[in-house]
């Protein structure tokens, strides 16, 4: 975590601030490098940001935190350029793909997210759909609003939830469940404010019967009075009978199919389940990969 340069605008005094000032304060910018830029962006009558870009002075990267601080929103640095990578809503939070999350969270919300529905499954019908992928960033998405978040990671079977935050998974909901850790030792903080995560722990010998213990489920429900927003990551729906206790758990899911991957039938069939057992769906989403990315 000691890699992680973390902006937190209020505490600075930046927040609102016109990105130039923002700029200066944080060292990336001098009066001298200012009066340049300013030159140009009246000769070019461009943006102060694309005036910097141009004349090198700084880079896109520069001009998206500023924007960031400005419109208090978490951003994170790394010197890792692996960290992170699959949260583009802090990464990039003012890209096309922050933007779909956040017309998600709309949704969402809507729906009752955060408020009367605080657990949310996030469910697809097979593996390397690109389900931990969106829960991630729908549960960063929340914590951006201020909303009290935790990510939770209840595929005991093949967890990924610690590796996209680079954390230990030594301890967590497998720990909690057999009393062999306390809450304050298996949930990790973030980078981002609001944003926890409790990952899945050492791997059980009997993950379904784990899902299906009291204990379980009393967890879950502790999580629901702590915090806003529960988002919980799971394992793939046809694999084995442990998404459908997990969505049992909770009270509404999201359904993940990847583009030109995810089988209608199966998709159908993961859906008819649920209905079945009356389980809530609060939406789809259809994933999609570009540049060989899940996106």
């Amino acid at each position: 975590m000691n890699t992680l340069k973390v902006y937190e605008k209020t505490r600075e005094g930046i927040q609102g601030s016109a990105i130039n000032d923002i700029l200066l304060k944080a060292g990336r910018l001098t009066i001298p490098d200012m009066d340049r830029i300013v030159a140009l962006q009246k000769k070019e009558n461009t943006l102060f940001g694309e005036a910097a870009v141009a004349l090198g002075i700084l880079t896109e990267d520069d001009v998206r935190w500023a924007l960031a601080c400005q419109h208090s929103y978490p951003c994170v640095e790394s010197d890792k350029p692996s960290l992170l990578k699959e949260l583009p809503v802090i990464r990039q939070p003012f890209g096309s793909r922050a933007e779909s999350f956040r017309s998600i969270r709309s949704g969402l919300i809507l729906s009752g997210v955060g408020k009367i529905i605080k657990v949310v499954g996030v469910l697809s019908p097979d593996e390397k759909e690109g389900k931990t992928f969106i829960a991630a960033n729908l549960a960063a998405v929340f914590a951006q609003l201020g909303s009290r978040t935790i990510l939770v990671d209840l595929n005991f079977r093949k967890p990924r939830v610690h590796e996209i935050f680079h954390l230990k998974n030594n301890t967590g909901v497998s720990s909690l469940i057999i009393k062999r850790a306390l809450f304050e030792q298996a949930v990790k903080k973030t980078p981002i404010d609001s944003l926890e995560v409790l990952a899945s722990g050492p791997k059980p010998p009997n993950p379904l019967e784990l899902l299906s213990w009291r204990n379980m489920r009393d967890l879950v429900e502790t999580l629901a009075d702590q915090y806003d927003c529960v988002v919980i990551d799971t394992p793939a729906f046809s694999k084995t009978a442990d998404a459908m206790v997990i969505s049992t758990l909770c009270e509404g899911t999201v359904l993940v199919a990847l583009k030109g991957r995810t089988r209608l039938n199966s998709f159908g069939l993961l859906k008819k389940q649920l209905d079945k057992s009356g389980i809530k769906i609060l939406g789809s989403i259809m994933n999609e990969i570009k540049d060989g990315k899940k996106q």
